[in-house]
């Protein structure tokens, strides 16, 4: 199976849900308030990667994540699935839409994150997502065509949490957003419980430490044991938002498993396509 190569889609339409969060979680001050998300509407391309281009580009900064491979064929899904070694996996279908895990495929599969149990299961469920057509409500009837999946190892979280890095332009710097409210809708958090939603702003000059990344930590709950592990994720984190010109860092969640391991589960990145000159490497991927 071929490792994780990067699928990145340049998009003409409204702002990567992670946008819209981040505008519902900061409310009425800075970027996202009406005049900052008019100014995110209006502009005419907004480049987001594949989930596994992502996480690919998360190993390559030294955040920790599950290990994973992009299937483009059921055959490949087998093989991947052995290799892995697993007794179960995880197949994600890699669409460029938001609620991929509850919406169904015209194959008659429901959800687009399955877990199974053996490569024989892993051929099969693949096989009813590659080459079919997921229907979610950003999709809507028109659909959207599965190109690969990935095949991930399975993780067992014993807690789940909420992190992101945007830009804020009422203090023009990055602006850090955690959460003990992770693997949920955040928009969701953020209109019930907006006192757990934790906004760190960083001095785009003087970066962020691992002693500025630790109380955020602590604040979002993680315990005494892996704060330091939570921390050092969260600078290496703002040191690829930074090395790619990148407008949004979401991961959700991210996790504390049964091992005491911190893991990013999922990344959403989004780039403006202003930085298409600086960001070569990430631009000439285009699908």
């Amino acid at each position: 199976p071929r490792r994780l190569l990067a699928a990145v889609t340049l998009r003409n339409h409204r702002p990567h849900s992670a946008l819209r969060a981040a505008a519902q979680v900061l409310g009425s001050s800075g970027l996202f308030n009406n005049h900052g998300l008019q100014v995110q509407q209006q502009q005419q391309r907004n480049l987001s990667l594949h989930e596994y281009m992502s996480m690919e580009l998360l190993q390559e900064t030294g955040v920790s994540v599950p290990k994973g491979y992009v299937a483009k064929s059921p055959d490949e899904a087998y093989t991947t699935a052995k290799k892995l070694g697993s007794k179960d996996v995880v197949i994600k279908a890699q669409v460029l839409a938001g609620g991929r895990g509850k919406g169904p495929f015209e194959s008659g599969l429901k959800g687009g994150v399955k877990i199974v149990f053996s490569p024989e299961e892993a051929k099969a469920v693949s096989s009813q997502m590659i080459g079919k057509k997921l229907f979610t409500r950003q999709t809507g009837g028109k659909g959207r065509i599965c190109n690969q999946v990935l095949v991930c190892e399975r993780k067992y979280p014993r807690r789940e949490y909420y992190f992101a890095i945007t830009m804020e332009r009422s203090f023009q710097g990055p602006l850090l957003i955690g959460s003990s409210h992770g693997g949920v809708n955040i928009e969701d958090v953020a209109a019930e419980t907006p006192e757990a939603i934790i906004k760190e702003p960083i001095d785009i000059v003087e970066g962020i430490k691992k002693e500025q990344a630790l109380p955020l930590a602590q604040k979002m709950g993680f315990p005494p044991n892996i704060v330091d592990s939570a921390a050092e994720n969260m600078v290496k984190l703002y040191s690829l938002f930074l090395k790619y010109d990148a407008t949004m860092i979401e991961i959700n969640p991210m996790v504390e498993d049964s091992d005491g391991a911190v893991l990013c589960m999922d990344a959403k990145i989004n780039f403006d396509s202003n930085s298409a000159y600086r960001q070569k490497k990430i631009f000439d991927l285009q699908d």
